[in-house]
């Protein structure tokens, strides 16, 4: 892979790269390609799908929700560093905070900001139910997560992260809505209440996205999330 073809590709998704956010992911790529093995980070393994699918797919997502957004990002399992890190580049003033528990993992996100240069960046290793239950809870403004768990239960571990007047974006697959009805009453207990529903297609494979953003109007409440050490 190289600068021109993640620039190219980027304009396919209407997003446009500077050269510096071009290098950044190919990068990005490279690293994942050569640690995918030790860390078992990603099943796509296709330079254009984790183009499409990891890297562009959360900016494409943010185009249509920026109004749903802040300053500061707390990323929870963010795993390989989706969506927060490419959500980083091509933010490059977001403070973003990377939550993740698995040891390995976390080393991983370590090097990656390292060798990307990136500032303002914080690797958490740690469960995102303990930061939940401590003095930050209720104090972060944004807050994502992407194929971390089933939404009832995501919901009650990011919601109360969440100040009030913040956003939780849930990534999902199209076959939301059996979820979402499901989570109806985590979702009021925790003090949030959708804000709107984001679709859009990946442009090549046409493949559905959608991104379930919630507002938080008030207190969570204090049972949750129902973490146990």
């Amino acid at each position: 892979m190289d600068v021109g073809f993640i620039k190219h590709k980027g304009f396919l998704w209407g997003i446009d790269l500077s050269e510096e956010q071009a290098q950044q992911f190919n990068t990005y790529y490279n690293l994942i390609q050569q640690e995918n093995k030790k860390y078992n980070l990603t099943r796509i393994e296709k330079e254009e799908d984790i183009l499409d699918e990891h890297f562009f797919d959360p900016l494409k997502g943010y185009l249509k929700g920026r109004d749903m957004t802040c300053s500061e990002l707390l990323d929870v399992g963010s795993g390989a560093g989706f969506p927060g890190i490419p959500l980083k580049i091509f933010i490059p003033e977001l403070r973003v905070i990377l939550v993740e528990k698995t040891r390995k993992k976390a080393l991983f996100l370590k090097k990656v900001v390292r060798e990307l240069g990136l500032s303002r960046v914080e690797i958490w290793h740690n469960r995102a139910e303990q930061i939940a239950r401590s003095s930050s809870r209720e104090t972060f403004c944004w807050v994502t997560a992407r194929a971390v768990a089933p939404l009832p239960l995501i919901l009650e571990i990011a919601l109360p992260l969440l100040q009030k007047g913040g956003f939780f974006w849930s990534l999902q697959g199209p076959s939301y809505a059996e979820s979402l009805a499901a989570a109806k009453s985590i979702s009021s207990a925790c003090g949030a209440r959708l804000e709107e529903v984001v679709q859009y297609s990946l442009p090549v494979t046409l493949k559905k996205r959608v991104i379930l953003i919630f507002k938080k109007t008030g207190e969570s409440n204090s049972l949750y999330p129902r973490y146990k050490s």
